[in-house]
């Protein structure tokens, strides 16, 4: 999936006065958590429990127990999951709040760039003790709330991106290059949006490369390097949660279903199906009987 205005999120800091936000996440039934959406905020999920499948951008991460992910402002950002226990904190953080009035060395050459999203961290820390225990501080000042506790948690945040400074930066644009890739971005908008209205029809490479005016080789390598997938597992996977869906819900045969979410051969759609779930729709559809009776 690519980034677009449809998918962008926006959710308030709970207190305006203090930009930190954290709650934790349960869920017990395989399958999406979180739709691909992206904000500004840079966020870490800090997985304590189960296994999740993370697409950031292009990059696909098997989080586990302990695992810290990082999602980087405007980074296009979705969770699968992979087990049926899971359970995982979210921090959002909004950089600016460490800003001081008095323009010093460390905010000119270290936060304005990371608030400013020119500065891009690697998304997995695995194996991390510095890093696990910041988070662990970040998260038991935050919900005791002891007096005192916001510089606590400014001073851990400040300990955590020193390391991450240290150790996870991916990649450092300069703001041309930051600019030219949204730029990017921002012209897939109506891209998305055509797909997400019409993945139900035939929709062609070739039809999509027109509608951005330019070649479908040069399409179909933008398309991958934005969203992480090719335009057919794109198209497939939407076609994929609409048929689950429709198992769920509907009385509609296996063939009925297929056709319905733009798939023209019974056959195929359940090969998909199968690579997608691990498991055929018929089974997926008997299983959904057994569990209403």
């Amino acid at each position: 999936m690519k980034k677009s205005a449809k998918n962008y999120f926006y959710k308030k800091m709970p207190d305006e006065n203090f930009f930190v936000d954290i709650f934790e996440k349960n869920h017990y039934s395989l399958g999406t958590d979180l739709k691909a959406h992206w904000h500004e905020h840079i966020q870490f999920f800090y997985f304590t429990k189960g296994q999740a499948l993370l697409r950031c951008n292009s990059n696909k991460i098997e989080a586990l127990a302990n695992d810290i992910i990082i999602i980087n402002s405007n980074e296009l950002h979705s969770i699968e999951n992979s087990s049926d226990d899971l359970n995982y904190y979210v921090i959002r953080i909004d950089l600016s709040f460490i800003f001081s009035n008095q323009i010093d060395s460390c905010q000119t050459k270290f936060l304005a760039p990371l608030a400013s999203n020119l500065i891009l961290f690697k998304n997995l820390v695995r194996n991390n003790k510095e890093a696990l225990k910041c988070i662990n501080e970040i998260i038991k000042e935050y919900f005791s709330k002891e007096i005192g506790f916001e510089l606590a948690i400014k001073s851990h945040i400040l300990n955590l991106l020193v390391l991450l400074l240290r150790n996870y930066v991916a990649k450092i644009f300069t703001p041309k290059q930051f600019n030219l890739k949204v730029e990017r971005l921002n012209q897939f908008r109506y891209i998305l949006n055509y797909i997400d209205g019409n993945f139900t029809e035939k929709i062609t490479v070739n039809e999509l490369a027109n509608l951005f005016h330019v070649s479908n080789y040069h399409f179909c390598r933008l398309f991958k390097e934005t969203t992480g997938k090719t335009v057919i597992e794109y198209i497939n996977e939407l076609r994929i949660k609409k048929a689950t869906l429709l198992l769920k819900e509907s009385s509609l045969s296996i063939t009925e279903i297929a056709l319905t979410c733009g798939f023209n051969d019974a056959n195929y759609f359940s090969r998909i199906f199968k690579k997608n779930k691990n498991i055929n729709p018929s089974k997926f559809k008997k299983q959904l009987r057994q569990l209403k009776t």
